[in-house]
């Protein structure tokens, strides 16, 4: 309330960052805006930190070096801590796996025991922890523990990154990644919907199925060994994900455009559905469909998506480069190339084609 303090819940790490808002503002409006300021304040330090500029700030991790201390909040005590508020000099911190709340004493106190090598004048300072069960721990399953594991940055090397990081609610951050497994540049994320149904993985199809990925990518991206449990634990969980209803149907059905649209969609001269039939919508082939974008694609053939959720996965093709299916279908002329001369879609068509694919 007094506005002095900042808390950050960590998801991944099950932390709470307490963070000084007034020395960050303070060190904030220290930091010089040009470069002539910058060169004032650097000269005759050796400190590299003295050049940093305003602009700078967002990608510089060290910013907050001093001002700000990490509350651990149990392990596993409270896990998956994500909302929290602030009440006088505790904060609340929801627990989202473990059904509870940390209460976590923003005024910082000294470690007991303090560590070995301490300073008696510096002491370690915490920030102390109590917890409060919300009910009866949860029965735990595979599918369960699958997905505390995807959202778990602690098991990988530093704790810096877990699958969530890339793939929120085991869909899609709508980045590009460049990932050296996939023998790909940078390519658009994927949802991970139905990824054990539709193989080959990856916008290359260099993955058999989803099953190595998750076992691969442990290793390759997570930099973890972990135990053969936990992989198939996270290959339930990714197996249970269940399609959410699109908010473009109206009343949980086709609106009149979407109808137009899917009758485009079906229809033998348009044939999408012949590279994206139901019910995944998608044939699980590579083609070549005219998308190679630049000398980084080493390859012309690309894994072709279902389209269940489409209206969530934006932006769209391997390498993101159409934000709307308006765009793709318009600007792109997607499905629209050397198809024995068929005429070009109209505005209309467009319109109601996107609909369609909205809405599954």
């Amino acid at each position: 309330a007094d506005g002095k303090t900042v808390c950050v819940a960590h998801a991944g790490t099950r932390e709470l960052s307490v963070i000084d808002a007034v020395a960050m503002h303070k060190k904030l409006a220290e930091t010089p805006t040009t470069v002539e300021e910058a060169q004032e304040k650097a000269r005759g330090s050796n400190d590299p930190y003295d050049w940093l500029m305003r602009e700078d700030v967002p990608n510089d991790l060290a910013f907050l070096r001093g001002l700000w201390r990490r509350a651990p909040l149990g392990a596993p005590a409270v896990n998956g801590p994500r909302g929290l508020v602030a009440i006088g000099a505790k904060a609340y911190v929801a627990g989202y796996f473990s059904d509870n709340l940390a209460v976590v004493d923003l005024i910082p106190r000294p470690a007991d025991p303090q560590p070995k090598d301490a300073d008696p004048d510096k002491p370690t300072l915490v920030h102390p922890v109590d917890t409060i069960a919300l009910r009866p721990a949860s029965k735990m399953n595979p599918e369960r523990r699958g997905e505390m594991l995807f959202n778990d940055a602690t098991i990988c090397f530093q704790h810096w990154q877990s699958c969530a990081s890339c793939h929120p609610d085991a869909r899609t951050d709508a980045l590009n990644w460049d990932i050296s497994s996939t023998d790909m540049a940078a390519k658009n994320c994927r949802s991970m919907l139905l990824a054990h149904k539709t193989p080959p993985s990856f916008w290359s199809g260099i993955r058999h199925n989803a099953e190595t990925v998750v076992r691969g990518n442990i290793t390759h991206l997570l930099f973890a060994v972990r135990p053969e449990e936990d992989a198939a634990a996270i290959d339930a969980y990714l197996k249970s994900l269940k399609p959410v209803p699109s908010p473009y149907l109206v009343d949980g059905r086709l609106s009149p455009a979407a109808q137009r649209g899917k009758k485009l969609f079906f229809d033998a001269k348009i044939n999408c559905a012949k590279c994206h039939p139901a019910p995944l919508f998608t044939d699980k082939k590579m083609y070549d469909v005219g998308s190679r974008s630049s000398k980084y694609d080493r390859r012309g053939k690309f894994d072709t998506p279902t389209l269940i959720e489409c209206w969530r996965t934006a932006p769209y093709m391997h390498d993101g480069r159409y934000v709307t299916l308006k765009e793709l279908f318009g600007e792109g002329r997607h499905g629209q190339k050397d198809r024995g001369g068929k005429a070009n879609l109209t505005d209309e068509q467009i319109a109601d084609l996107v609909q369609f694919v909205l809405s599954l």
